[in-house]
């Protein structure tokens, strides 16, 4: 129940910035839209395609950003306030995070409702109760995994006084791998294989591939499990990085 409180707190903090969530939604929302023009250009103007991207309107919304908090939290000594309050670090991260999702993520579901419902523009999305229940268990977990990702390029602060490159570098190869430029499934068979060996396209594409009913029910239980597995060991790795960053850290007051 403290947990819950907590994360109103930060809700009704966050609802205060609604406008400033809205001009970022405009910009996760420009990018979908795009990249559905350019292949509609291309003469594939097919219902999966337009859903999909219509879907990643909703999923830019949840893309998580927390590691943009390495300068205040590490580098410039705000990690102490956390490190006296009964919550850990991880805890307070991700519930100050998640309302702007959620905020942003709502966004794009009322602009999907509004073309699907409105403009009557043909989506496909998943119908039985079930598979919307296994498809919103996906979403979840694949947010979690992005989540610790993040989490632990924040933690490479206590080693560098830069990480912007690093954040960088894992945002192109997430929009690649995560399947915001280009359908996972429009690529080659080798590509696949490799993306598919890596966290990312766990995050977001299959949870999108859910959504849709593009996936078999062998296919749920193998997606939920490899996200587990990755969401084990980044969390080990977090532990980790944490253990040993801490070690390193230094303040001046609370």
């Amino acid at each position: 129940m403290r947990h819950f409180r907590i994360f109103l707190l930060f809700f009704e903090h966050v609802y205060q910035y609604r406008s400033r969530i809205f001009v970022w939604f405009l910009v996760s929302l420009f990018h979908p839209l795009i990249y559905l023009l350019f292949w509609s250009g291309r003469g594939i103007n097919t219902t999966d395609i337009i859903t999909y991207y219509l879907f990643y309107i909703i999923a830019g919304g949840f893309f998580v950003h927390v590691e943009e908090d390495a300068r205040p939290d590490i580098l410039e000594g705000q990690l102490s306030m956390y490190l006296v309050k009964p919550f850990s670090y991880l805890q307070l991260k991700f519930f100050s995070e998640l309302p702007w999702r959620m905020i942003q993520g709502s966004m794009g579901f009322i602009v999907l409702s509004f073309i699907a419902f409105v403009l009557t523009v043909p989506i496909r999305i998943v119908g039985l109760p079930h598979e919307i229940l296994l498809a919103i268990v996906i979403a979840v977990f694949g947010y979690c995994v992005m989540f610790m990702f993040k989490m632990i390029i924040l933690l490479t602060a206590f080693w560098t006084i830069d990480i912007s490159g690093l954040q960088q570098l894992s945002e192109m190869i997430l929009l690649i791998c995560a399947g915001f430029i280009m359908p996972i499934y429009a690529l080659s068979e080798p590509v696949r294989q490799v993306i598919y060996f890596t966290p990312f396209p766990y995050m977001i594409y299959f949870p999108v591939m859910a959504f849709m009913g593009n996936l078999s029910s062998s296919d749920y239980s193998r997606i939920f499990f490899v996200q587990v597995i990755w969401l084990i060991l980044f969390y080990g790795l977090y532990r980790i990085l944490w253990r040993n960053g801490i070690r390193k850290f230094s303040a001046v007051g609370i």
